[in-house]
């Protein structure tokens, strides 16, 4: 989503998060999608309709090819009454879950709505906490209801589950903050899981890292070497032939519009330039350290922080880290989590700025402010993110479309780098 208007009619970039919403067995069941203002039309105009709601949103999903949004569920908020006018369905919406909150589920034109919704295979979501009377209206006709952790205790979960049996709705825990969270509505009986969790490192005590991170560490150091000589770069890319191979295949993609094929790791290195080969063998390793859906989803935030990071501090005067530098800040923040190991060990003897280092390992620096921002509009709180963006001179606008740019830019790099 590029461009949206506020209700001024004043046009702004607006961010769009897709946030992914995990099975029992940790695969991807769908996205949640949040957006930091009412989305609208290519024209400007707020999206008044339920059919231009969906067009908004297919729009910007269509920009992320990579298979992520493949039949996996899109979860989607109503953000206006207006937008309960449905005399006919768009297309290609069945994989839709439409949320109503208690303030939408109240308005008398919400019943029709739900109806033609499910006529036309659309999923309803309800909010926890919807008053009785009007829960009792939609509860055999929702698919999902939404609990959100946020400031409860375990009992007032067991409570609320305990209040649901019996129904036929699947139960979607939000704002799941850890992994014990995780576990615990799983026991419950929970079905699907939404929030920050799957990027926190699952860290086993006394757990050896794997002969696999192993050696992809050892590559990740070596490919950091700021001494490393071309000829040197190229044996240590050729010494690793799935490296070798992914390299070669991404290189000869349409993404770098190549006229004649590169043939060898040597060509390459000679062709694009020490910096730019080592910049995108460290990606690919990146990319490879976690084969699951969740490694997946995180090498794809990796490689959009990475992106965002970059793009947005080029615009910026002044700014007295190069966007290489903030590449790499976005890149190697989820490195623990991708490993399963703690931060400061998997960092241990990757040439990296101490600075940056103290950063990723949780030090209250500057490059710990740029995360805790990321963090921030990954998880759709926009007043710390704007805070963060203000107080380093970035526009929040200008950050909207960079970031939006960058979800396209990493959809587009990870099918090239898999195997």
């Amino acid at each position: 989503m590029d461009e949206v208007s506020s209700e001024s009619g004043t046009e702004e970039s607006a961010f769009l998060v897709r946030q992914p919403v995990f099975t029992r067995d940790k695969d991807i069941w769908g996205y949640e999608l949040v957006a930091s203002t009412v989305p609208v039309m290519q024209d400007g105009k707020l999206a008044s309709s339920f059919a231009e709601l969906v067009s908004v949103y297919q729009s910007n999903l269509s920009t992320l090819d990579g298979g992520f949004v493949d039949g996996k569920k899109i979860l989607m908020d109503i953000f206006k009454e207006t937008q309960l006018s449905c005399c006919q369905l768009p297309e290609k919406c069945d994989q839709c879950i439409v949320g109503l909150s208690q303030d939408i589920a109240a308005s008398s034109a919400c019943p029709l709505f739900v109806d033609s919704l499910r006529e036309g295979g659309v999923g309803v979501a309800l909010d926890e906490g919807i008053e009785t009377d009007i829960f009792k209206n939609f509860a055999d006709k929702c698919d999902v209801v939404k609990v959100s952790l946020a400031d409860k205790t375990p009992q007032e979960i067991v409570k609320i589950r305990q209040k649901y049996k019996g129904y036929d709705f699947e139960l979607l825990a939000t704002d799941v903050t850890s992994w014990e969270a995780y576990e615990g509505t799983r026991a419950l009986g929970f079905t699907y899981f939404q929030g920050p969790f799957f990027s926190i490192p699952q860290i086993e005590k006394g757990k050896e890292i794997s002969a696999s991170a192993v050696s992809k560490l050892q590559l990740l150091r070596e490919l950091g070497n700021p001494n490393c000589e071309m000829e040197e770069l190229a044996t240590i890319i050729a010494s690793d032939v799935s490296l070798s191979y992914r390299i070669l295949k991404y290189i000869n993609s349409a993404s770098f519009g190549l006229k004649n094929k590169i043939k060898s790791i040597q060509q390459a290195v000679s062709l694009l330039g020490l910096n730019e080969v080592r910049h995108w063998a460290t990606v690919v390793v990146m990319t490879d350290l976690d084969s699951t859906p969740k490694g997946e989803e995180l090498a794809f935030m990796a490689l959009q922080r990475g992106r965002f990071l970059s793009r947005l501090v080029e615009g910026m005067k002044d700014f007295k880290y190069s966007p290489n530098t903030m590449f790499m800040l976005g890149l190697f923040s989820k490195l623990d989590a991708l490993l399963s190991y703690p931060m400061d060990e998997a960092l241990k003897d990757i040439p990296l700025d101490q600075e940056i280092k103290e950063g990723l390992c949780g030090t209250l620096n500057e490059f710990r402010d740029w995360l805790r921002m990321l963090e921030a509009i990954e998880i759709g709180n926009w007043a710390i993110a704007n805070d963060i963006l203000s107080r380093h001179g970035a526009c929040f606008t200008d950050a909207a479309t960079q970031y939006m740019k960058a979800a396209s830019w990493a959809a587009h790099q990870l099918p090239d780098m898999k195997k």
